[in-house]
């Protein structure tokens, strides 16, 4: 994924001998009146083009967007719900993490949502072919501008300038690690598929639990924070914190799990991405 990770330069650069001419010449420039001196910003109109600025822009136009009725429902736009509802069926998927199970999700991710085709025996032929076609055309800007995910991780690593860097040989060793994470979990997504094809599925299900559904699900961020956490019962009050006992052991650690990728993406920006998401090796292929 698209890693967004200021370098500081390079300290150490050694500046080459100037010559007696080059002394003068730098003496004469340092007399000459400040006001002379060519503004910061120039024009301050690129302020507003920022490439960074409107990378952060758009990537919370599509956090929003991504759930988009949430808002609609809220306000009581019923219509306005039912619009976003029969829309999000048509929506070809993206190449980012975002679950369409979610109850306010318009949009989907392809990794996602050809996991779960695969769980039930279907090929997911119009899955792949919009996430190839836009591949293609955008790239992985899609990881970098649109998923929620490195959204989130992203404006965790603003406040803090001085970042941690594992060195080449780690980083590489780390970014290893989603590679098999997405060959265990594509291979218990067709292993659950054939065994459905075959009718043979019946005790893998059982065996498997939640993992025969969607296997990378129960560590998804995106499914935590934009499915679970929406089903739980949640305290309106502080005499209703009691509710927070009702949730269950599992849950927690999930929850916990995606708030730990925000804290340590204050240190280590995106590494979640780097590290450990199976769909970002998958549309790097």
């Amino acid at each position: 994924m698209a890693e967004d990770v200021d370098r500081p330069e390079d300290a150490d650069e050694v500046e080459e001998e100037a010559e007696p001419e080059d002394i003068a010449v730098k003496e004469e420039k340092s007399e000459s009146p400040r006001r002379f001196k060519k503004p910061t910003l120039s024009n301050p109109l690129g302020l507003v083009f920022n490439l960074r600025m409107l990378r952060r822009v758009v990537q919370i136009l599509f956090f929003v967007a991504i759930n988009g009725y949430i808002f609609a429902a809220w306000w009581g736009q019923d219509w306005l719900t039912d619009y976003w509802t029969s829309v999000a069926s048509h929506l070809p998927t993206l190449p980012i993490i975002a679950p369409l199970e979610a109850p306010f999700a318009v949009m989907a991710g392809s990794f996602d949502t050809m996991l779960r085709e695969f769980t039930s025996a279907s090929f997911p032929f119009f899955t792949l072919g919009a996430m190839i076609i836009i591949l293609v055309i955008l790239g992985r800007s899609a990881c970098g501008w649109v998923c929620p995910i490195g959204t989130i991780q992203d404006f965790a690593t603003l406040p803090n300038r001085n970042k941690i860097r594992p060195a080449p040989a780690t980083e590489s060793e780390l970014r290893k690690l989603k590679a098999y994470v997405f060959f265990f979990v594509v291979f218990l997504a067709l292993w659950v598929g054939i065994s459905r094809a075959l009718g043979t599925a019946d005790a893998l299900i059982e065996l498997l639990g939640p993992l025969a559904t969607a296997p990378f699900d129960p560590f998804n961020p995106a499914y935590i924070l934009f499915v679970l956490a929406p089903e739980q019962n949640w305290p309106t009050g502080l005499d209703s914190l009691w509710i927070l006992q009702t949730w269950g052991i599992v849950f927690w650690l999930q929850l916990i799990f995606a708030v730990l990728i925000a804290i340590v993406a204050i240190w280590f920006p995106r590494w979640f991405c780097r590290w450990l998401c199976p769909a970002g090796w998958f549309y790097g292929l």
